[in-house]
């Protein structure tokens, strides 16, 4: 039954109503035919512009796709309690809030857009630390 038929088979399916090769999608979609062989297999999961790139090529919504894709629950604390210290005092601090919201809309967010955004952060933070380690003078104009 399609409903539980996992990512990769459903491509392989797909696929192979069309009559094609594997060779065939991955010249369709610029996925490499090793990838796509990995994908239909259960051995990697697709981002969401393979997907994308799939479910175009096969003639698919990509809700056809995606609906197929593995979904993970992730880990629930029973209280705040459970938090290191320090996320415990920037949850409760009034502050926090509108960094909490952000980070709220985030995990709606595909993974590789939720990675993007944790390390343009990241480097941000870097920058602001090193910014604060040198002189507060001006840049000479070149």
């Amino acid at each position: 039954m399609p409903g539980q038929e996992s990512f990769g088979a459903r491509v392989r399916r797909l696929r192979r109503e069309r009559g094609w090769s594997q060779q065939e999608l991955s010249l369709r979609t610029g996925i490499s035919t090793p990838h796509i062989s990995s994908l239909e297999r259960g051995k990697r999961n697709p981002s969401l512009d393979y997907a994308r790139r799939l479910a175009e090529a096969l003639g698919v919504p990509i809700t056809a796709l995606i609906e197929a894709m593995p979904m993970t629950i992730p880990k629930m604390y029973k209280s705040t309690d459970e938090l290191p210290p320090v996320l415990q005092n920037f949850i409760l601090n009034e502050a926090s809030t509108p960094y909490l919201y952000a980070a709220h809309r985030m995990s709606y967010l595909p993974r590789e857009d939720a990675e993007f955004l944790t390390l343009l952060i990241e480097l941000l933070v870097e920058r602001r630390h090193t910014d604060f380690g040198r002189s507060a003078q001006p840049k000479k104009p070149m």
